[in-house]
């Protein structure tokens, strides 16, 4: 059996009139994630004891938050206006609202047995910082006071949707522990794409059983939102197929709408090459890297929901071959994975790299050579 590939170079799209679309989308992308790193905002290292903390408004543990959206009636959310006089106010309208979501419900609880908190940040990027060491999540606030942001319905669903797709990277979190150690660097831009894709699709998911239970401004939102194309495939494969909703079918088809635009794979593909280039430079050892190759029965077990249903299944060698789904076609990235990739064919001696382990000898014949890659 030939081996798998999982990245290709091909263009999908012809080259004609490409540089200047190439040009808008690369300033108007947007991402739904960011890791905690030790330049990020968030974290202050001036504090007693050198600990990083979050700087939030607010920080509950999910166990607790979960316990205080309790303390009301599951109908009560749909009653009155929204009215929110601090951040825990905020937080809360989201727990009781992801209390009518099956599979929200699940991803939280599974968040919570596993002891991570969050809070409200200014991030400026309507996504969420996920910080796996802490175990905290920060969800943007948009620099909007409580009071404002109850006010608006845009943003309490872009808050709301952007917790439920944090949930399920955490889901990713805790079942992928540091891919970048273990997979080689072509086969952790793959498994990125994957779970980013995922992270939407399952979002989609959410939104439509929060539909049945009432809350069709939150599929609204979703139709309006950059994944309406993800939510309105969706739909459409359900009006054919109703029974599709519980086989995973219908979420299939949502996941491959995800790489049909452009924007977004290049968006994650940037965001992880960017990612990995860090990981070069801070790296205590020559290659920080695993060397393994990405197996399709991992990529189909992403695709896991907390029922159990893997709507991927059997998908996975075809998501791998197809240029689809993982053709590296940006020129920036291709030029940015190019160099990765030769940065690290080197070899480090007395901390000086050279492409030459000939040359590399006559200048320093007694000194150790490490190869990089």
């Amino acid at each position: 059996m030939p081996p798998v590939e999982t990245l290709s170079v091909s263009p999908r799209f012809p080259e004609s009139g490409r540089g200047e679309s190439m040009r808008s989308e690369r300033l108007t992308r947007k991402t739904h994630l960011r890791r905690l790193s030790l330049q990020d905002d968030l974290i202050d290292l001036t504090l007693d004891g050198g600990t990083e903390q979050v700087c939030a408004e607010t920080l509950w543990t999910l166990e607790e938050l979960q316990d205080e959206a309790l303390c009301y009636a599951p109908e009560s959310v749909q009653e009155g206006p929204c009215l929110f006089e601090s951040a825990d106010d905020a937080l809360i309208w989201c727990a009781r609202m992801i209390d009518h979501s099956p599979t929200a419900r699940r991803l939280m609880e599974t968040a919570a047995e596993g002891g991570w908190s969050i809070g409200l940040g200014d991030l400026k990027n309507e996504g969420f910082c996920l910080d796996a060491d802490n175990r905290r999540i920060v969800l943007d606030h948009f620099s909007l006071a409580p009071e404002a942001l109850a006010r608006s319905a845009f943003f309490r669903h872009v808050m709301l949707t952007t917790f439920i797709r944090a949930l399920r990277d955490i889901w990713h979190e805790d079942r992928f522990d540091a891919p970048e150690t273990v997979y080689a660097p072509e086969h952790v831009l793959m498994l990125e794409r994957v779970r980013v894709a995922e992270c939407d699709t399952v979002t989609i998911l959410c939104g439509w059983e929060l539909r049945a239970a009432g809350f069709s401004e939150v599929w609204r939102h979703l139709l309006g939102s950059e994944e309406g194309d993800m939510a309105i495939i969706f739909t459409r494969f359900l009006e054919r197929d109703p029974g599709a909703l519980f086989s995973g079918a219908a979420l299939a088809y949502a996941f491959r709408q995800w790489y049909a635009d452009v924007s977004r794979v290049d968006g994650v593909d940037h965001d992880t090459l960017e990612n990995l280039d860090a990981m070069i430079e801070s790296a205590d050892r020559a290659c920080p890297f695993g060397q393994c190759r990405l197996d399709p029965a991992a990529l189909e077990d992403l695709a896991t929901l907390p029922d159990g249903t893997r709507y991927l299944s059997g998908l996975g060698a075809g998501i791998m071959r197809d240029p689809f789904f993982a053709g590296l076609n940006d020129p920036i990235n291709q030029t940015h994975f190019f160099h990765l990739m030769y940065d690290m064919e080197v070899v480090m001696v007395n901390n000086v790299p050279f492409r030459d382990s000939k040359l590399a000898r006559r200048i320093f014949p007694e000194a150790e050579v490490t190869r990089v890659r």
